[in-house]
């Protein structure tokens, strides 16, 4: 069994590795700043980063995605977030639990 600073050391892994994000609309890809990497109060590992409202028009965001400093994936999610052309930016968290079983 994995001890509890052993499941803090991976949680500071991921929190600590990721670089940035990126979420696709329309087929293209486009990169997001990661705006704040924590362990929430919960445990859970909190990536989370801003859908930028720059894209004209009425958008549906289908997939989004991690990256580390190295430029590999880390994570990626299928999605279907629309996004009004009036409305600002979209807040998106990923949030990662980790446990021994």
């Amino acid at each position: 069994m994995l001890t509890n600073t052993a499941l803090t050391a991976l949680k500071n892994c991921i929190k600590d590795n990721i670089h940035y994000a990126q979420y696709k609309v329309n087929g293209a890809y486009h990169k997001a700043e990661i705006r704040d990497a924590r362990i929430m109060s919960d445990g859970r590992v909190g990536i989370t980063f801003i859908i930028d409202h720059t894209l004209p028009g009425d958008i549906i965001v289908t997939e989004v995605q991690l990256y580390d400093h190295n430029g590999s994936l880390w994570a990626s999610k299928a999605e279907s977030i629309s996004r009004k052309a009036v409305q600002e930016g979209i807040l998106y968290r990923f949030a990662f639990t980790i446990t021994e079983s």
